[in-house]
């Protein structure tokens, strides 16, 4: 994936690092429809998603909060699917 390719908000975040945005173009696709909901009904995302009920601005903040954690150990799969959500 190239850069220009990544979501604006992705791009426009102020939350990820350059390095980490770079990182995130290194999947040749994104996670389908299906694999994000699977991964939405994991308990420990269906928290931080319940925890932000109402209050989009800091849900979006603690999902890239939380897949800034997967980038860092190099699960860059699993960081889309906490961005998409």
């Amino acid at each position: 994936m190239l850069y220009e390719e990544l979501p604006a908000f992705v791009r426009e975040s102020t939350v990820l690092s350059e390095e980490e945005k770079i990182k995130l173009t290194t999947v040749d696709s994104l996670p389908s429809e299906l694999e994000v909901d699977s991964f939405r009904m994991l308990s420990n995302i269906q928290e931080l998603t319940n925890a932000f009920i109402g209050d989009e601005s800091t849900r979006n903040v603690h999902l890239q909060e939380k897949a800034k954690e997967f980038i860092a150990v190099n699960d860059i799969l699993s960081a889309w699917k906490v961005i998409l959500l």
